[in-house]
């Protein structure tokens, strides 16, 4: 599933340039791999030779294994309609 939108992808194999068919955001990306985990050397349980420092962008990191699924798909969105709805309400009389 897509990180940012939740989506269900195509299929497990991410190329390099694909992108999500609902959101058109990049899938090749840290946050798309099994190997992404952040707080560990360079958020990766991989030994990369290049840091990749956009995490959210793509990427041509030979050692990318898509994620069968993600937990927190979809929730980028959620959270910032919730922030700002938080934020609104917050001055509507």
């Amino acid at each position: 599933m897509c990180v940012f939108c939740g989506s269900t992808l195509p299929d497990t194999v991410i190329r390099f340039r694909d992108i999500c068919p609902e959101c058109s955001r990049e899938l090749h990306i840290c946050r798309h791999c099994k190997f992404y985990k952040p707080g560990v050397y360079q958020d990766c349980l991989e030994t990369v030779p290049d840091a990749v420092k956009d995490k959210e962008r793509m990427n041509f990191c030979e050692y990318f294994k898509a994620l069968a699924s993600l937990a927190d798909a979809g929730r980028e969105g959620q959270k910032a309609r919730d922030a700002k709805s938080g934020f609104t309400d917050l001055f509507s009389s």
